[in-house]
């Protein structure tokens, strides 16, 4: 059998500049980056009405709320832990019920601090 040719696209044969003030020099340059594609290449699929997916940085200034993304986090593993455990056939036992109850309660304690903040936020509060 043979091996399959790799796709090569088309040589691009003509080159375009175009001006552009600061303004619109750094739109393209965020929306490029955004999409994790070349200014030039963000240009051609504009072009081309092709599907652009812009992938917004999240910044977080809250302390408050990456501290919930952390604990969310390590109820995450525990729970995967003991479902990892409960899959391999092992019993479920009292401690595990206390730690899963626990795990329910702060993930109630969370969800209230998360509306809390968003609340706060929105100005609701």
């Amino acid at each position: 059998m043979s091996k399959k040719k790799k796709d090569i696209p088309p040589a691009k044969e003509h080159f375009v500049g175009v001006r552009m003030t600061d303004e619109m020099w750094s739109v393209l340059e965020k929306n490029a980056e955004l999409a994790g594609i070349s200014p030039s290449e963000y240009i051609r699929r504009l072009i081309l009405n092709q599907n652009i997916v812009l992938k917004p940085e999240l910044v977080f200034e809250s302390t408050e709320l990456l501290d919930v993304f952390r604990n969310l986090g390590k109820i995450g593993v525990n729970l995967n832990q003991i479902a990892r455990h409960l899959n391999e056939g092992g019993t479920f036992t009292e401690g595990m019920a206390k730690e899963v109850s626990e795990c329910i309660t702060a993930l109630h304690d969370m969800r209230d601090e998360v509306k809390e903040m968003a609340g706060e936020y929105r100005g609701d509060c």
